[in-house]
Order: C-alpha cells, then sequence, then structure tokens
C-alpha cells in the first residue's frame, strides 16, 4: 500500500466565537495529561461518483459551523506555574483554531481497510497528531479533524485532546458534525463546558506535575519508532450476548449481571486462557467507569467534561477459567461497579487533590496480564451520516495502543457489538481458535 499525501492542513476557527474565557479543570480532567488524544475514525464507501472537491469543502464548512456549538475545541490549554512548584491547567477558550487536514490514500481502496483479517497500519495515517501527550494541547491544536480520500471511499479521522472531554464529548461533536453536514443548523444538545466542584474546593486546582522540557514535534520519523500491537475485530450479535447474559447470571445464581458484564468476561477469560498462564497467577480487568448517574444529584445531560474514573478487578487466572468461572468473573465485575456510590466517587475526588495521579500508557506492556477496556457501546458511532450514507467500518488510532487493550464499539446492526482488540499475533490466533470464545457459548439457549 501506498503512504499518504497531505494535500492542505488548514487552521479552522469558530466563527461566530466571542466569549473569550477560561475553564478550570477537574481531577477527572487532569488525570488524562500524561495520557494521549482521543481517536475514532469512520469509513464510507462512494455509492456513486462524488465530486470530491465540492465534498472536501463542504465538509470543511460544516466542521466550522458544527465549532460554534463547541467553541473549547478552538482553544488552547493553559498551564501557569507557581512558586511552591505546583501548577493549574484550564482550558483557554481563545480560538486559536483547530485542525483540518486534506490527505489522499493513492490506491488505497476501502476493501484494503475492511477486509484483512489484522487491520492494516496504514489506518493510523488516517488520523493527525498523532504521538502526541495531552499536555502538547498549550501549543497545538485540542482537535484535529483529517479528511482522507480513498479509491473509492473516504475516511474521516478524528483526534480531540482527552483533558476536554471524555467519549461523551467525542461522541456528541462527531454526530453533531454529521447533523450539521446533512444540513440541520442547529445541534440536538447544547454542550455545557462549565466543570463541577463539589463545596469547598478552590480553584484552579493546584498540583504538583513534571512537564517534560522537549516541545511535541510532529514527524513520521518520530512516530515510527513505535510499533504498535496487532489487531483485529470480533464481533458479537445481541443473540450471542443474551446468551452470555443468561450463562452468567445462572452460573453466578443472580440477575443483576448485565450483558456487558458477561460478554466482558467471556473475552477476559479467552484472553487468559489464549495466555496459558500458571493458575495462581493474579491477572486483572481495567475499565473506566462513568460516574455521571452515580453522583447524588446526577450529573446533568449537557455536562461535557470528563466524568470518569478508572477501576480494576483482579482475580487469580485458574479462579477466573474453573468451572463457572464466567459467572465468578462478571459478578466480581458487578460487585466492584456497584460500590462507587456517591459518597466513596466524592471521596476519590477529594483523594486526588492529596494525591494526585495520572493515566499513563507503559511502553513495555508484552509480558502485562491485564486487559484494558476502552470506547463505549452506547456511542452511536454507526450514526455518523455526514450526507452519503452511513459508515461502513470503524476504527480507532494509533494514540494509547498497547498489548491487552480493548475498544468497544456498536456494531451495524443494533444490539451488535464489534471489539477492537489489540494483542500479539499468537494471541489473537489463539483466541480466534478458542473454540469457546468464538462459539459464544455452547450448549446455551435463551430468550434473554
Amino acid at each position: 500500500m501506498s503512504s499518504v499525501q497531505i494535500l492542505s492542513s488548514t487552521t479552522v476557527h469558530a466563527p461566530n466565537h466571542s466569549n473569550h474565557h477560561t475553564i478550570d479543570l477537574t481531577p477527572w480532567d487532569l488525570q488524562f495529561l500524561t495520557f494521549g488524544f482521543n481517536q475514532m475514525g469512520f469509513l464510507y464507501r462512494h455509492h456513486n461518483k462524488l465530486d470530491t472537491t465540492n465534498q472536501i469543502l463542504h465538509l470543511k464548512h460544516s466542521f466550522s459551523s458544527t465549532l460554534n456549538f463547541f467553541q473549547p475545541l478552538t482553544g488552547r490549554l493553559k498551564i501557569t506555574e507557581y512558586e511552591d512548584n505546583t501548577i493549574s491547567c484550564s482550558i483557554n477558550c481563545n480560538n486559536e483554531g483547530a485542525l483540518f487536514v486534506h490527505v489522499v490514500a493513492k490506491n488505497i481502496s476501502v476493501a484494503d481497510i475492511l477486509e484483512p483479517t489484522y487491520l492494516p497500519p496504514i489506518h493510523h495515517s488516517f488520523f493527525s497528531l498523532n504521538g502526541v501527550k495531552n499536555y502538547h494541547g498549550t501549543s497545538i491544536p485540542l482537535l484535529a479533524a483529517q479528511v482522507t480520500e480513498l479509491v473509492n471511499g473516504i475516511f474521516i479521522g478524528i483526534t480531540i485532546n482527552h483533558v476536554l472531554g471524555d467519549g461523551y464529548l467525542f461522541s456528541h461533536f462527531t454526530n453533531s458534525w454529521a447533523r450539521m453536514s446533512k444540513g440541520c443548523l442547529k445541534i440536538s444538545l447544547l454542550p455545557n463546558f462549565e466543570r463541577w466542584f463539589p463545596k469547598g474546593i478552590e480553584c484552579p486546582i493546584r498540583f504538583p506535575f513534571t512537564i517534560e522540557p522537549q516541545e511535541y514535534h510532529s514527524s513520521d520519523e518520530n512516530e515510527g519508532k513505535k510499533l504498535n500491537p496487532p489487531e483485529r475485530i470480533f464481533r458479537f450479535t445481541k443473540e450471542n450476548i443474551a446468551e452470555l447474559k443468561f450463562k452468567a447470571n445462572l452460573e453466578a445464581g443472580t440477575k443483576n449481571i448485565s450483558s456487558l458484564q458477561a460478554l466482558f468476561t467471556h473475552i477476559w477469560r479467552s484472553f487468559i486462557r489464549s495466555k496459558n498462564l500458571d493458575p495462581q497467577i493474579e491477572v486483572s480487568f481495567v475499565l473506566d467507569l462513568s460516574v455521571r448517574q452515580r453522583l447524588v444529584p446526577p450529573l446533568q445531560e449537557d455536562y461535557f467534561g470528563n466524568a470518569v474514573i478508572e477501576c480494576v478487578v483482579t482475580m487469580k487466572a485458574g479462579e477466573l477459567l474453573e468451572d463457572g468461572g464466567l459467572g465468578k468473573g462478571a459478578l466480581k465485575i458487578n460487585k466492584m461497579i456497584s460500590l462507587h456510590s456517591d459518597e466513596k466517587l466524592r471521596s476519590h475526588y477529594e483523594n486526588w487533590l492529596i494525591k494526585p495521579s495520572f493515566v499513563i500508557t507503559p511502553d513495555d506492556v508484552v509480558n502485562n496480564n491485564s486487559l484494558v477496556i476502552g470506547s463505549s457501546p452506547w456511542f452511536d458511532v454507526y450514526g455518523n451520516d455526514y450526507g452519503w450514507g452511513r459508515p461502513v467500518g470503524v476504527r480507532s488510532g494509533s494514540a494509547d495502543k498497547r498489548n491487552g487493550k480493548i475498544y468497544v464499539n456498536a456494531g451495524v446492526e443494533k444490539g451488535n457489538l464489534e471489539l477492537e482488540v489489540c494483542h500479539p499475533y499468537e494471541i489473537l490466533e489463539a483466541m480466534r481458535n478458542d473454540q469457546e470464545f468464538m462459539m459464544c457459548p455452547p450448549n446455551v439457549s435463551s430468550k434473554l
């Protein structure tokens, strides 16, 4: 496959920006300073010969119009240093602009992206701002959209600084841009970017943080030094998932286990089986838990900052893989989630102020026995119709890829799920040959 060629790179401003202000950030936001940007892209097939020149211009115009409703995305991060060796970080809504990049990928077709068993690494080049950390947002755009022309289609890759918001912001922006591109003048919900702070919290929050001395430099040379793990997609139908939920609840003797908890445990078990671990080895399952509806009162629907915390479930490999292990693992995930009450979440928030911690992606995780879940099936990724139909594929970028990382997205059909799995080839092949995993599950039927 040929490499991509950049045709243009433009800074786009919110046309009607008039409110120059700063937004103080919460521990939920600040924890992502050391993490990479969020990246998700959408693949479209041309059903007829489109005028690509007008198509790109239209996308650029609707992108600009959408930014009017998401003005913090055209700003920059502002880091203030204090004499006591602490800093504070805020969003400076100064309308310095978002990035819009037009690229052509000669000789690459939609089939080249969709059909291979293992996802071709070329699609990582369909995203801008690869290799950056969120704290670089002081000097580079917080949002980038890259439109890549293929032989018979188009790929829209979107990159957003994670400090600005979690998957809810990402999904709402992409859905809103698609809506504006189809001719709507308004979006479905006006976002509120002001943050939630408990009473008594002094803003801006000050904390110790060492800023790396080198500035970010965008270069293929730097990006090429990092080798992302192989990736492939496993798909589950709503019938598969219902059977897993039934089996997990049956094994655990409960009705509380959700579909996702059962599915996550199912793939966790296959992952551990494929590694042939000692039964006494401890293995971990990591997921981001949304706190929106767990606070009292819950956060408003229009809250578009980060509102997630990282949760970890640990078990011995043998305990997870024994008979009844699906129910046992899923119940442990269920109980871990249920522990996160309003009181616990507020305590977690305030403890961060005493001992700040930051999300990182380890460089050497080849022998790591943890499985990490990203993204969410609640986001309408296949609903992003920019005017020429729904996407035929959804892919994440290279940011924060690691062995053991899984991106969970809604499938093309309602109720189905797609898991974009990052593992070494031998693990992915073992999972593909794992009869219990692929049959999902055997000898169980349910009409749940």
